[in-house]
């Protein structure tokens, strides 16, 4: 933390705090402050997420799936997009530290498409180090994972039952 002293002819005069000066809960609140925001800004958005623990540390799950995954396509032998469920395990001071990312419940994902994808986590967290990364981590794996929708046939439209 800083403090503002008045200081000669510049005006005034930023100086850091020791360590041992640090309060400990106020630093403890900034940092779940800016895990809220990110919470927050996820519903902003519409992005789908389900808080599973606040406290000791903010861990979520965010589905993610493409406009063409079909629940059950690959049972009735159609292999028609791909879905995955993302879990986020923020440390106690996110963002200034890099959450554990764990890519689960994958459905029609190949191993080379999640290699991709874990590579993708990895630069991206790299890349938004001190900013909100949840966010950027999954609007970046949706873009990549729609843009291999074309590998997948179509489904034809369902009869409507009259």
């Amino acid at each position: 933390m800083t403090q503002r002293m008045l200081g000669g002819v510049q005006g005034a005069v930023a100086r850091r705090d020791l360590p041992e000066n640090w309060d400990a809960e106020r630093t403890s609140r900034f940092f779940a402050d800016l895990q809220e925001n990110e919470v927050r800004t996820m519903h902003y958005l519409g992005l789908a997420y389900l808080v599973l623990s606040r406290r000791p540390r903010l861990q979520l799950k965010v589905p993610l799936a493409t406009m063409n995954y079909v629940e059950g396509g690959s049972a009735s032998g159609i292999r028609v997009g791909f879905a995955l469920q993302l879990v986020f395990t923020c440390p106690a001071r996110y963002p200034l530290q890099v959450p554990e990312v764990e890519i689960v419940e994958k459905r029609n994902v190949s191993e080379s498409l999640e290699e991709a994808l874990r590579v993708e986590i990895a630069q991206t967290l790299e890349q938004h180090l001190g900013l909100q990364m949840m966010v950027p981590v999954i609007t970046r794996l949706q873009m990549i994972m729609n843009s291999e929708i074309g590998r997948f046939p179509r489904v034809p439209p369902r009869a409507a039952n009259v």
